[in-house]
């Protein structure tokens, strides 16, 4: 009996003894697994320290900036309506409108944090004035107006055939009329689209819409408005060399085709195809 006891005590020891062991190796195995992995990944953090230890301005410390802020401008016609309606009681209200003819010039920023942002300017003439649709003739020859306009710019496009921009923002419009100054701001929407005519040429078409508040002044005191609104079309053109279009209608097919065109190489005759199609001298000694 004891020396099954002895036995069984001793498969009993030898099991936990081997059980112990496998634990350990495995342990130290895994230890050496997270050594390595500690040691590889503190090998990548001083590889990217040290790259933006190199990126860094030594001047400011900050980051180099690779794509640097730059302003690109664009000019054309512009149309424009502009609404004002005075409320009136026991009666129809009295409608303003006035038909604008001018031109405009506009400033974007290119590669602006968080970002771009367009300034617009336009100069109109009113070409044609009406009261409640009934057209009215101006008194004198010198009016116009003037619309400003600053709106952040946000970009897209259409599988680069066409590039889309929005922009809201605020604006202020004067206008010089026959009886009145008036000087109005308020909120403005750009919707418009840019087509990439060539490497360095696009053609620029936007659409403008605002509504304001126009009693600024001593207007509210002789003259309120109630409700005041402009809309404006544009087309105009832009040419820039640092803004340049990667594909555009003229010059991308011609890249294509440049690209695609094979390149005839003139191959030259082997050293061996020569001494075979050539006899030698001995040869024609013999003969």
């Amino acid at each position: 009996m004891k020396k099954i006891n002895f036995f069984v005590h001793r498969k009993f020891f030898l099991t936990v003894s081997a059980f112990v062991l496998i634990s350990s190796l495995s342990f130290a195995q895994d230890l050496t697994a997270t050594d390595e992995s500690v040691e590889t990944s503190g090998q990548t953090e001083t590889q990217e320290e040290t790259q933006d230890d190199e990126n860094l301005n030594p001047n400011t410390g900050f980051p180099n900036i690779t794509e640097h802020p730059f302003v690109v401008f664009d000019y054309g016609l512009s149309m424009g309506w502009a609404t004002r309606i005075q409320k009136q009681t026991g009666r129809s209200n009295f409608v303003f409108g006035h038909t604008l003819l001018g031109a405009y010039a506009t400033m974007e920023t290119v590669n602006v944090k968080p970002c771009d942002s367009v300034l617009r300017l336009a100069a109109y003439y009113p070409v044609a004035n009406t009261f409640n649709e009934v057209p009215q003739i101006a008194k004198q020859p010198i009016l116009y107006a003037f619309d400003l306009a600053f709106m952040p710019l946000f970009r897209t496009d259409m599988w680069n055939y066409v590039k889309i921009n929005f922009a809201p923002g605020l604006h202020v419009f004067y206008q010089l009329t026959d009886d009145w100054h008036f000087i109005q701001t308020g909120i403005i929407g750009m919707l418009g689209v840019e087509l990439p005519i060539a490497k360095r040429w696009t053609i620029l078409a936007n659409g403008l819409a605002s509504f304001d508040y126009a009693n600024l002044g001593s207007n509210r005191d002789m003259f309120p408005i109630d409700w005041a609104w402009t809309y404006q079309v544009s087309l105009g053109v832009r040419y820039s060399k640092k803004l340049e279009n990667k594909y555009s209608y003229i010059g991308s097919k011609k890249k294509v085709k440049a690209e695609k065109k094979p390149v005839e190489k003139s191959e030259p005759e082997s050293p061996e195809m020569e001494s075979t199609s050539e006899p030698s001298e001995t040869d024609s000694e013999s003969k």
